[in-house]
Formats: structure tokens, C-alpha cells, sequence
């Protein structure tokens, strides 16, 4: 599953007025894709916090609730970056739950949330699920940018999903819950389950 890429009426404003006789540096110029994919990703993030909450305050089970303050520190990590590169916030800094502009994530957050209300179970699998495609996301932004600060950031936010399945994964084997993942390889998805926790900049 490719990302739906955010409407272009978000895009572009003004990086700056100056113009030099040199080109500018490379880092200082940020492309469409670069950009439509940072507004993607923050409202990606703020999906798997939003749904973490939903399940949490329904079955109270605490992985729910760590990892969304986890995925708190990844919406920040997103804007912090957005910032440098004078990028307009979509949701203006909200934190209110269910609130996105993209009709993807909007029709996703709806389905899973759908899902966590059929059992806990099927709840934990919805964790491995979002990890599942966070990480595929975030696989194919590294592809997309040659921004160090980017690539840093993109790199840090799949350390941390990676640790969350292996959560999950964890969570999952002690009840008997098979999943089969959906968007990355069965091969990754064993490298990554089968790998200890590792530090990361961003859980």
C-alpha cells in the first residue's frame, strides 16, 4: 500500500524572498514530495497515538497507553522538523483525538477503531497493523529525500515503530494471536520480531 499523498492546497509556502547568484544550499530546498510526504507523515503519527488512546481507554491494557505516549514524541518529532523548513501545520497543533485532513487516514482511523471495538485481541493486531504500515510508509520516505535532518527523522520514527511491533509481537504470542503482516515482507517482519529492542532518538 503506497501513501496517499496530502492535497496540494497544503503545499509550498515560501522557503524565502532572497535570491542569490548562487543556487541555494540543498538542504534549504525542499521538493513537493518531500513535502506532501513530512505532512503525511505527521498526520500518520498522530493516527497510531489517536487509536492507541481509543484502545487503551476501552480495555486498559498498559502497552496501549505506552505506546501512545510514544507516538506523542513522534508527532512532535515530525513538527519540530516541519518548523526548519517553515511548513504549515494542517491541524494547527491540535492533539484532539480523530481530528485529520486527509480522507485516508480519516476513513483508516474509522476502520480500526471499528476493529478495536470487536475484542482485545483483535485490538492488539490492530497495533501490529499500524506498525506494519508505518513502517512500509517510512521505508519508502527514506527512498523519497536526501535531507540529512529528513532522513535522520525518518529513520529515528522507524526505529521506534520497529520496536513497537516487536511489542506487539510480543503481546500477541503470550494470548495466540497470529498476524501475517500486510504491507512489509514476511521476511522483514521475522528480521524485525526476531531482533532485540534498540535505542532510538525517537521511541
Amino acid at each position: 500500500m503506497k501513501k496517499i499523498l496530502i492535497p496540494l492546497s497544503f503545499l509550498l509556502l515560501a522557503l524565502s524572498s532572497c535570491q542569490e547568484t548562487e543556487s541555494p544550499s540543498n538542504e534549504a530546498v525542499i521538493s513537493a514530495a518531500e513535502l506532501e510526504t513530512l505532512l503525511f507523515m505527521r498526520e500518520e503519527e498522530k493516527l497510531a497515538h489517536d487509536v492507541y488512546v481509543y484502545a487503551f481507554e476501552k480495555y486498559g491494557l498498559p502497552i496501549f497507553q505506552n505506546i501512545a505516549n510514544s507516538e506523542s514524541s513522534h508527532v512532535l518529532s515530525v513538527l519540530r522538523v516541519m518548523e526548519t523548513y517553515q511548513i504549515q501545520d494542517p491541524l494547527s497543533g491540535s492533539t484532539n483525538l480523530r481530528e485529520f485532513t486527509d480522507p485516508t487516514l480519516i476513513k483508516i482511523y474509522s476502520d480500526l477503531r471499528t476493529r478495536v471495538d470487536l475484542s482485545l485481541n483483535e485490538s492488539i493486531k490492530v497495533g501490529l497493523f499500524i506498525e506494519d504500515l508505518d513502517i512500509y510508509d517510512l521505508e519508502n520516505a527514506l527512498s523519497e529525500t536526501d535531507k540529512v535532518n529528513i532522513s535522520t527523522l525518518y529513520a529515528n520514527l522507524e526505529c521506534g515503530s520497529k520496536n513497537h511491533m516487536r511489542a506487539f509481537y510480543d503481546q500477541a504470542t503470550s494470548v495466540g494471536i497470529t498476524y501475517t503482516p500486510e504491507f512489509i515482507s514476511q521476511s522483514d517482519y521475522s528480521s524485525i520480531i526476531n531482533s532485540p529492542k534498540t535505542g532510538c532518538n525517537a521511541n
